[in-house]
């Protein structure tokens, strides 16, 4: 693997339509975790994705309107190419007010299994805390890699589901992390 360069807070003038020129989002999903009456299953179904150029120019949006309404993104880079990226939204919610969402976090293929998720996650959780939040929230894909991955950095089934978040990704392992 090579060197991480740089990890480092993004402006607006960073995501640029080439910022997702040599990432590559492909991942070849085998297993899902479903929950159903109340348990949750590991089951057969399959698919690859794979960002194709519309899709990472919708990401250059998230990732602008997110820095825009006061949230947080930072990528990581070798030799000025983007390996990986997370980003926290700007908007606590809550019972209590002590939630901040996770929006994204990806990590390049040819770079995953090297610790850059991780140095992202945690790195996001720092910008996280300094917005105010206290647990972060993160609807994740239920693909039984990304569910391993969030439970090694410590992340549980979430105690108090967002009820808009899960309308919209009703299949994703809704998560939380404790930031104290």
């Amino acid at each position: 693997m090579n060197t991480i360069t740089v990890i480092k807070k993004l402006q607006s003038k960073d995501c640029t339509s080439e910022i997702f020129s040599d990432f590559n989002r492909y991942q070849e999903v085998k297993r899902c975790w479903r929950k159903e009456n109340g348990e949750w299953l590991l089951k057969d179904i399959a698919f690859t994705n794979q960002w194709n150029d519309e899709q990472k120019a919708e990401r250059v949006v998230g990732l602008l309107r997110c820095i825009q309404q006061g949230g947080v993104v930072i990528g990581a880079f070798v030799d000025n190419t983007l390996i990986g990226f997370s980003s926290v939204l700007n908007h606590l919610f809550g019972s209590n007010d002590e939630y901040i969402q996770l929006e994204m976090l990806h990590v390049s293929y040819e770079f995953r299994g090297n610790g850059i998720g991780k140095a992202l996650f945690h790195e996001i959780c720092g910008y996280a805390k300094e917005l105010g939040a206290k647990k972060l929230y993160i609807s994740a894909h239920s693909a039984e890699e990304t569910q391993a991955f969030y439970k090694s950095v410590g992340c549980v089934e979430t105690t108090e589901l967002n009820q808009k978040l899960f309308e919209e990704e009703p299949v994703d392992c809704h998560l939380e992390y404790c930031l104290m």
